[in-house]
């Protein structure tokens, strides 16, 4: 650390494994800190995390960028193009018009009636399992993928495919990626977006009442979204729909093999699953940080962030900070109900948080009632992680029965 800049490698192995320690030296020495690679302010704190997530007037989701990225002289694709406004990239009123298309398909009395069919496929995942497995491989990438894929109105049988598709579209690309690798990741992308694409014409031929067809009946009928933001927004149900919860699923059972007295609590008393979920998403939920643009010159902790500049708050720092949760780094199902960010807040909190919960539930539920006590098979400073830094988890978890 120097100054008021700190250096940070999110490409770093040992960096995205272990970023707790990182974050509480920042929360106590430099609450607020720039961070060259990321071109922005951090913020570690928990009041100042919420402040920004909430005041969506000073605090642009906006990003308004129209280039395209390059590596190594090779261009990045994407699935929509560059400035194609989305729920996370958009402010009011083009935010309320995207998540109002979108947010009747995710209330919870939608929901609520798929717990019993989610609950049969992550038990139907299980039925392959023998004594050791690797949960990631196992469960907590095949079942997000294929209820979003449900959901969507695409053959559950293509997972594999939308994985490979997946992590193509969200694993950052190293700025010294090799040419060849950035056009092998360019291929997946350009044949997701074609997929999308025929997805979206089939649709436009023969209405569906799936999420897609939902949507491109939007786009026909009413006219509520534009043909990028259409593509962008099937894009995004499909990324966010399975990334994120992949990930909340394989932190909370790493989670549970450090506390595996936490495992016993909730074999005895599988009520308390619902507030075990909620620790878990304060305790290493999947997205560590989320960026917003200042619209007017604002103070933090005596640093001034000027009109423009960019601030990424750290939504796993601030879930974790003593000023406001008692032994932070510990697992306790019976907290007081302090808020915890995990799903962000205000008017850009996660569309899909009961889904996730569903997962979620009937994935650690499923795997408790069948194989606890269970624990790591490999000592944890051997578990890969994805590189992807933000959205943070194990690319393979194995355990075995105890």
């Amino acid at each position: 650390m120097q100054g008021n800049r700190v250096e940070l490698d999110t490409f770093n192995p040992a960096m995205i494994a272990r970023p707790h320690a990182f974050y509480a030296e920042l929360r106590e020495k430099m609450p607020i800190v720039f961070i060259p690679q990321l071109d922005a302010w951090v913020l570690t704190r928990y009041e100042d995390v919420r402040e920004v997530l909430r005041d969506h007037v000073q605090w642009s989701s906006a990003r308004g960028d129209r280039q395209t990225p390059m590596r190594n002289g090779v261009q990045l694709e994407s699935v929509a193009p560059p400035g194609t406004l989305t729920m996370l990239g958009a402010d009011r009123p083009d935010h309320t018009r995207l998540r109002k298309l979108l947010a009747m398909d995710f209330t919870p009395n939608r929901i609520g009636h798929l717990a019993p069919h989610v609950a049969s496929i992550a038990n139907r995942l299980l039925d392959s399992a023998g004594d050791e497995f690797d949960v990631v491989d196992t469960l907590s990438v095949p079942l997000p993928v294929t209820m979003i894929a449900e959901l969507l109105g695409i053959p559950p049988e293509l997972g594999a495919q939308f994985k490979r598709w997946s992590d193509a579209a969200i694993e950052p690309m190293h700025p010294d990626a090799p040419a060849d690798d950035v056009r092998a990741r360019n291929a997946e992308i350009v044949a997701f977006r074609a997929y999308l694409q025929e997805q979206i014409h089939q649709r436009h031929e023969e209405p569906t009442d799936d999420f897609i067809g939902r949507l491109v009946a939007a786009h026909d009928e009413e006219e509520k979204l534009n043909d990028d933001e259409l593509l962008g927004a099937v894009n995004l149900l499909l990324l966010a729909g399975n990334e994120t919860t992949t990930n909340l699923i394989s932190n909370a059972v790493l989670a549970l093999c450090r506390f595996p007295e936490r495992q016993t609590e909730l074999v005895e008393n599988p009520d308390l699953m619902d507030a075990a979920i909620e620790e878990f998403l304060r305790y290493d939920g999947s997205v560590q940080f989320t960026a917003r643009t200042a619209m007017s010159p604002a103070t933090f902790h005596g640093q001034q962030v000027e009109e423009g500049q960019t601030v990424a708050v750290f939504i796993a720092s601030g879930n974790r900070d003593p000023r406001v949760f008692e032994r932070p780094d510990e697992l306790d199902f019976h907290r007081p109900k302090a808020k915890h960010l995990g799903f962000g807040d205000w008017i850009h909190i996660c569309i899909g948080q009961f889904l996730a919960r569903m997962e979620t539930k009937a994935a650690l539920s499923a795997l408790l009632e069948r194989f606890a006590p269970f624990e790591l098979a490999i000592a944890e400073e051997e578990i890969p992680y994805r590189a992807n830094f933000n959205l943070r988890g194990p690319l393979h978890l194995p355990i075995r029965r105890c």
